[in-house]
Parts: structure tokens; sequence; C-alpha cells
């Protein structure tokens, strides 16, 4: 590709929000149809791979990946978990950062702690006990690193698809090591890193199956590069397949080589398009199991209860231009409590009941 075209396809990417957005895109790049290239086990293909074009994997190069993948009960928890992984994203960039310049020092022992050393950050409900000035500068602390998290929820007027996308400019991966991170499934490089939430490293690929499509772009953070190479954009987009003939559907993502390597720009047009380190995910056509005109409310609500405290802040734009600063119901709670009277309460009272024994 020229890398007019490779950035014109990035754009592409970027701003899909429908599934037809994305059948679009597939239209015009060389795929190879699953008739004629599939997986049948991990040792086992149906067809030859066909160099220079791009074939469907499955999501974690196992094809029986659907029961892992429909785990989640409530489509507002994949999401949840999504926001997880891009708060991990900030906090693992930041040590991998320490590490480099300070190696002596030992990783902190909790995402609490991480977020404190590395951004200042108290826990977010604890902020309203501070005095005014103290909370002003960590309410500026707080804002700074929301803007570095964001969720975006878009509705098309035309075909009434929702679309989801989850922006991090957090740690950003290779191109070369997309498919065993953003797109692996039940593996996980975090049980040595007391300072990451996740362990299994599952819970966000969950909103695979609420989405016709879901749409990955990333790119390595500039301080942590080990090659001018790591600067390079990768992308996939993941759909579910059902096989012909067959009754095991399983969860799949575009690659451009038979180890599961996702496709990826040139170093030129990486350089020229403008797209900033970190991860986005876009899920189209997402399934909020039959609410309509209240998701934008529903989202806001089930975020701040489901992340009822969370480690970092970040920004909800429901289908507005303008965000939400998340924060949790946790700090929501605080808020209230330090802008009631003394005489005031947040707890409902009862009267004094008297109990016989009997």
């Amino acid at each position: 590709m020229q890398s007019h075209t490779e950035i014109e396809l990035l754009n592409e990417l970027v701003a899909a929000r429908t599934a037809f957005d994305v059948d679009a895109i597939l239209s015009r790049v060389p795929v190879v149809p699953l008739e004629d290239y599939h997986w049948i086990s991990n040792s086992e293909r149906h067809g030859a791979w066909q160099p220079g074009k791009l074939h469907w994997i499955p999501v974690g190069r196992n094809r029986g990946n659907a029961g892992n993948i429909k785990l989640a009960g409530e489509p507002f928890n994949p999401i949840a978990e999504r926001l997880v992984n891009g708060m991990e994203a900030l906090i693992e960039l930041m040590r991998l950062i320490e590490a480099r310049e300070l190696p002596e020092n030992q990783p902190p022992s909790s995402p609490r702690d991480a977020v404190l050393r590395y951004f200042g950050l108290p826990k977010l409900d604890v902020l309203e006990g501070y005095s005014d000035d103290e909370r002003k500068k960590l309410r500026a602390i707080a804002s700074d690193l929301q803007s570095r998290l964001r969720i975006y929820l878009d509705q098309d007027k035309a075909s009434k698809q929702f679309a989801i996308t989850i922006r991090d400019f957090g740690i950003g991966q290779t191109p070369h090591d997309m498919s065993d991170t953003l797109l692996s499934l039940g593996q996980s490089d975090k049980p040595d890193k007391p300072y990451l939430i996740g362990l299994f490293g599952q819970g966000g690929s969950s909103a695979y199956a609420a989405s016709e499509y879901s749409v990955v772009i990333s790119r390595r953070a500039e301080e942590i590069r080990a090659s001018a190479e790591d600067a390079r954009i990768g992308w996939s987009i993941v759909r579910h397949v059902y096989p012909v003939g067959r009754r095991d559907p399983y969860f799949a993502y575009l690659a451009a080589d038979e180890e599961g390597r996702v496709p990826q720009l040139s170093l030129s047009a990486s350089e020229s398009s403008g797209f900033e380190s970190g991860t986005h995910f876009c899920h189209l056509n997402y399934d909020f199991g039959g609410a309509k005109s209240a998701v934008s409310r529903q989202l806001y609500q089930a975020l701040n209860h489901v992340l009822f405290n969370p480690v970092l802040p970040y920004e909800l734009y429901a289908m507005k231009d303008k965000p939400d600063p998340m924060r949790g119901t946790a700090q929501r709670l605080a808020l209230q409590t330090r802008r009631a009277s003394r005489t005031e309460s947040l707890d409902k009272s009862f009267s004094d009941l008297v109990v016989e024994a009997g």
C-alpha cells in the first residue's frame, strides 16, 4: 500500500461506528473468504495460507473460544472491563518508564499504591476530605488523568446501531505483540505485577459477544519503544464466525500471517498518521439488551456503579461532545456528604424499636 492509502484506511478504521462502515472497509482490503481458509484446530487448517492477504484467525488462536467470550451476563460489565484494561495501560506505562530510569525501585504493591506513586492521586472518594487548597490541586490532577482514558457512546441515526469506543493513551502494543496481548484469551503476564488490576486477561473480550464487529488499533508509547519499528501502528477487526455445516461458532480476527500477527501500517505512514500512542477499541452494533433511548443514562449509572471506586478517573462522552467526568459512586457519595450540613445525613434514620423477649 502507498502511505496515503494506508492513512486513509486508518482514518476509516478510527471513524467506523456502524457494521456498515466495517463492511465497506472489508470490501476494500484483501481478505481471504472463510470457505477458502479457516482453522479447524490448532494443528489443522482448511485451505492454504495466501501470502499478501488477510485471513480470519480465532481470537486467542483457539477455535473453541466462544464459551469463554460469552461469559458476561450484563452488557455493561465488558465495557467496565475494557476501562479497567485502559487504567492498567496507563499504570503499566509509568511502571516501565520507572523501571528504565530507576531499575533499583521495587514495583508498587497494589494498583492504589501505583496511582499514588506515579500520579500523586489518592483514592477518589477521599478527595472530599482534604482542605480546599489540597482538593483543588488533586482535582486538577484527576482532570488531567481522566482525559487520558475516554469512552464514547455513539448511535447512528439511520441504522439505530450503537457503538462503544474505549480509547486510552497508555502503554499501547506493537503489531508483533497484539495477538498475544490485546487479542489473546485467558493469557496473562500479570501474576508477578501486583500493581495491575486484572489477572486472567479475559474480561474485556466479552464485549465481542455483544458486538457485530470490533475494531482494535494500537501503537506503542514512544517512551518505551525498543526500536524505531515499534512505532508502527497495528490494527485488526474481530467478528463472530458461524461455520457452514458446523455447530461450533467462534470469534476471529484479521491476521496478516499464519502466526497470528495483525496487519500494520508502514513506518512512514505511522509517523505521519497523527494517531497518538495507546489503544483504540470500538465495539460496533453493540447489543444493550433491548434498551434504546435510555442507554445513555443507563451507561452513566452502570459504570459509576460497577466501577464504584475506580483507581483512575475517566471521561464518558455519551452521545454528546461534552464529557461527564467519571469517578465512581463512592466519590459522588463523598461529595454529597461534604455538601450536606452537619445536621443532615445520607443514611435513612429509623426510630428506636423495643424488642421484647419472648
